[in-house]
């Protein structure tokens, strides 16, 4: 009989394979459906908003054009010389991250700077940046690097704190040097100090020290070429710090070391090239322009309610940038350090073991509480608590930073577990320490996801606006905000009280230039924190 019903049992197991294999493939499908459904829907939300945010159809036809000879087609055919070419594509690569990034990251530093006050911001600086180096000079002097690593944040913290005490009695002193000093303090000395550096690494000692006094010779060369032009000599002396110097750095470097790909250094140059050509023709033959409400007058003036050609929305972008950038500093040392703790010091039996099971259940039950609850949470904290004023830096940040806390626990625990087992037990074997094996071991190989999460966090957190209206966050500010503990506000919420008007013109022009604004700001901060994932990724 069992002789009898085997090719039965065959047939019934080839059937179930059969099903079990349609059921994977039909799941499959409805995965790609269902992507490409949402990319096709994000696609047409985009392309809605892009499309009354510039306007495209007042513009004349002769404008697209000219825009298709100086822009489109000269781009597009070193792109795809480039895309042929594995080294000119690196290359190519490398030059658009650090023209743009350096441009990017000057503009955001004097912006920043000059909204808090760049003679604050060099105080809190200095004074935060001296004890690090007392740690790092201890540790370069002795064996002992065992405290080295937690040491550096409370050295930072003890700065600041001192810097707190002794504020009073510096600023007016420091209050009579110029202003660019201070920029030239925070921006120029750094950048010199890390070219030196990087060629003391490749080529010596005194290579280096010639590098960084070059550096720093040239801005003390451009401030006083400005001073004597009659201008303010702060944002030149930023632009060649923080723009002209790393970014002619690294294409002097991809030039110098890569001989197959250096052509790739002219991919930013022919696109800002095109870009300026076709404007400089567009102006000179008298073409008609976009009716457009991306314009320089929306970056960089204030708001207007009356006038939506008037309306600016720079105060917004600056508060953005500061909220979220606080937020980072509050909220990313305490995720990474709990999950650190909660995955490589917490123990895994006893109470202690139940105690952290009940931490990370919880942690992971509050990365999908609403935001508005977060709001709620920060109003009392930080209102009814704490006694902080109605929508200050400090409260958007900190709510924010609650809100996000959880995302960064979570994906920075799932990223230490990714770490294989096997590095930790080699690194013990060759006679590290815990701290050593974490510091050198784990949290390299899991930078990439920790970042990953990162993403995650600040792409949440840009656009929320449920929290910061429950603490009060003011929907209309007319200055970028002074300091930590003054009135600001944020992008989000501009675009949410104009979409309010009752004008057309703000509803279909200001609110979609506005809202693009805000989607190549996230997009920004994202891509920073893509570009260091794979970075490290690579290096790993």
């Amino acid at each position: 009989m069992a002789t009898e019903d085997a090719p039965g049992d065959q047939l019934g197991e080839s059937r179930a394979l059969w099903l079990q294999k349609l059921k994977g493939q039909l799941f499959e499908v409805a995965l790609v459906a269902a992507t490409l459904v949402g990319i096709v829907s994000l696609l047409v939300l985009f392309g809605y908003i892009s499309y009354d945010a510039f306007q495209p159809g007042t513009a004349s036809p002769a404008w697209f054009l000219v825009y298709l000879g100086t822009l489109v087609a000269p781009t597009a055919a070193f792109t795809l010389y480039a895309r042929r070419r594995p080294a000119v594509r690196a290359t190519n690569a490398k030059a658009f991250a650090a023209v743009f990034g350096g441009l990017l990251l000057s503009l955001v530093t004097y912006a920043v700077v000059d909204s808090l006050s760049p003679y604050d911001v060099f105080i809190y600086a200095f004074f935060a940046s001296l004890p690090p180096m007392f740690v790092l000079a201890y540790d370069r002097t002795t064996d002992e690097t065992t405290y080295t690593g937690p040491a550096i944040p409370a050295s930072i913290i003890v700065g600041i704190g001192v810097g707190a005490v002794l504020y009073d009695l510096i600023r007016q002193p420091i209050g009579v040097a110029a202003e660019w000093i201070m920029y030239f303090g925070l921006v120029t000395m750094p950048a010199a100090l890390l070219v030196a550096k990087l060629t003391a690494s490749r080529r010596g000692r005194r290579s280096g020290a010639i590098a960084g006094g070059t550096v720093t010779a040239g801005a003390l060369a451009v401030a006083v070429a400005s001073i004597v032009a009659g201008i303010d000599a702060s944002l030149p002396v930023v632009f060649f710090s923080a723009f002209v110097v790393p970014t002619g750095y690294v294409l002097w470097r991809s030039v110098r070391t890569d001989p197959e790909g250096r052509i790739g250094v002219a991919g930013p140059f022919i696109l800002l090239g095109g870009v300026l050509l076709g404007a400089s023709l567009v102006e000179q033959l008298g073409i008609e322009n976009p009716d457009t409400f991306l314009t320089p007058n929306l970056l960089l003036q204030s708001w207007d309610g009356l006038n939506a050609s008037n309306a600016g929305v720079y105060p917004q972008i600056i508060g953005s940038i500061i909220i979220v950038g606080f937020m980072a500093v509050l909220a990313f040392p305490v995720g990474i350090g709990a999950a650190i703790y909660l995955e490589e010091y917490a123990p895994n039996t006893g109470w202690g073991g139940r105690l952290a099971t009940l931490l990370e259940v919880n942690i992971s039950n509050l990365a999908g509480v609403p935001s508005v609850v977060y709001g709620l949470l920060g109003l009392a904290l930080f209102r009814r608590t704490l006694g902080f004023g109605t929508g200050v830096v400090v409260s958007a940040a900190g709510t924010l930073g609650l809100l996000i806390l959880p995302i960064v626990i979570v994906s920075t625990q799932e990223a230490l577990r990714s770490v294989p087992e096997d590095l930790r037990q080699g690194s013990y074997g060759m006679g590290a320490s815990r701290w050593q094996t974490l510091r050198e071991v784990v949290l390299p190989e899991a930078i990439p996801g920790t970042l990953t999460g990162t993403i995650l966090a600040l792409a949440r957190a840009i656009g929320e606006t449920a929290p910061l209206v429950i603490i009060a966050v003011a929907t209309t500010t007319y200055s970028p905000p002074s300091g930590l503990f003054s009135s600001a506000t944020a992008l989000p919420l501009q675009i949410f009280s104009a979409a309010g008007n009752a004008k057309p013109e703000f509803r279909h022009g200001v609110v979609p230039a506005a809202a693009v604004v805000l989607l190549i700001l996230m997009l920004l901060m994202n891509a920073t924190a893509i570009v260091i994932r794979n970075k490290y990724g690579r290096e790993n």
